[in-house]
């Protein structure tokens, strides 16, 4: 996680973050349906992401992720365009799913790690510059709800996993809203942030 903070990090020291390291880049849209104190009940407007998934040791395989797609943000694609930073930068582990009609998802020892960057509202699928690396595909985020539990200083993986706790159990307080499986890190700040100015969420998707 320090490794993959890093650069994410550094990615945004050369975007539109302030000297404080406050997050001013564009983000996807959302409405919030529900809140109290950090957690927030959210309704998200479609975005479009840039996605990879890479194989292998959470460190390893996220900072091997974010440098694909940074590289492709930066340049690294047909044309050579450079690219906005957005934010959040979202990171999950998610099991290897073998194609079949429905996915399965498989109990296996060693996860594969995915990562997604949302693009900037002026692109579309159709006109999105095109990745020199074909491991990078690109979504269309239907319109969703999601659950978030913001904090501040650091994140870890062992931390993520508690404010993702905390989250499902104020969740509880909402019958007409089911969680998903599985949660998301967002982070938004570069590496001067003060700490106690760092927005860091987990994320949990949500269905009626």
């Amino acid at each position: 996680m320090v490794k993959i903070m890093t650069a994410l990090f550094t990615l945004l020291s050369f975007s539109s973050c302030s000297v404080f390291g406050i997050q001013n880049e564009e983000s996807p849209k959302y409405k919030v349906l529900e809140k109290k104190g950090e957690f927030e009940i959210r309704e998200y407007s479609p975005y479009i992401i840039a996605k990879i998934t890479v194989k292998g040791d959470y460190d390893e395989s996220s900072g091997q992720a974010f440098k694909i797609l940074a590289g492709y943000i930066f340049g690294k694609n047909k044309g050579e365009n450079k690219i906005s930073m957005t934010s959040p930068v979202l990171m999950k582990n998610e099991p290897q799913k073998i194609a079949m009609t429905s996915p399965v998802v498989m109990n296996q020892t060693e996860d594969s790690f995915s990562m997604t960057f949302s693009m900037p509202s002026k692109y579309t699928l159709e006109n999105l510059p095109e990745p020199l690396d074909n491991r990078i595909k690109f979504e269309k985020v239907e319109a969703q709800i999601i659950a978030s539990h913001r904090f501040s200083w650091f994140s870890s993986k062992k931390k993520n996993r508690k404010k993702a706790k905390e989250l499902r159990d104020w969740l509880t307080n909402f019958k007409n809203y089911k969680a998903n499986e599985g949660h998301s890190f967002a982070g938004y700040n570069p590496p001067w942030t003060l700490p106690f100015l760092k927005r860091n969420e987990v994320h949990i998707r949500l269905s009626k």
